[in-house]
């Protein structure tokens, strides 16, 4: 009889310290989560292959949860670099990294960081990182914020032999850079044979 008490005393004990194991890792969790600051990340804005950050300068050494969103047409993810650099000169890098995101979906994740410096973010879609889509956060440093996309100005063509122009001088269906096995945009002098340089190829 007192060895059926016995075993019964320390099942119960046993229930007790599991429950207050898992209230105690309960809250700890919590707690990691309710002192995490939040990032809120645009991708695809203000142009394709850039980011907004609504922080990213002076941030304290912590815990953050970075929300990404993608604003853009194409698809994007969004990567925080662990270890510090001195610029924003790496187009990869070892990190955490949302999944791919198709345009209007979101993804989160959480980091801490221990230690202070510059730490790089990117879009780890080949070309994005390397075409802009990258930048810096300063944790107990300041940060200059990413460079602002590249303007386009109106030009004019220089024949009247192409269709008519876009924002950017070149006729409509054909971006810039865009190579058809030849100069095909239609706006070259034919008498002349080649490129008008207005940055339709």
């Amino acid at each position: 009889m007192r060895r059926k008490a016995f075993l019964a005393v320390v099942l119960a004990s046993g229930v007790g310290l599991l429950a207050a194991g898992a209230v105690a890792s309960s809250a700890i969790f919590s707690t990691h989560t309710a002192n995490a600051t939040i990032i809120t990340v645009v991708a695809g804005k203000p142009s394709e292959l850039r980011f907004q950050l609504s922080k990213s300068t002076k941030l304290k050494v912590g815990t953050y949860t970075f929300k990404v969103t993608n604003r853009g047409l194409g698809f994007h993810t969004f990567k925080f670099c662990t270890a510090p650099v001195k610029t924003a000169a790496k187009n990869t890098c070892v990190g955490k990294v949302t999944k791919t995101l198709h345009p209007g979906q979101t993804a989160s994740f959480t980091v801490k960081i221990t230690k202070a410096g510059k730490y790089e973010y990117l879009c780890s879609i080949p070309g994005h990182a390397a075409g802009g889509m990258k930048g810096l956060i300063g944790v107990g440093v300041a940060v200059k914020p990413a460079p602002p996309p590249p303007t386009t100005t109106s030009t004019t063509p220089t024949t009247t032999s192409g269709g008519p122009p876009t924002a950017n001088g070149c006729p409509f269906g054909t971006p810039p850079g865009t190579t058809i096995g030849s100069d095909e945009d239609g706006d070259e002098s034919d008498a002349i044979g080649k490129d008008d340089a207005d940055g339709c190829l």
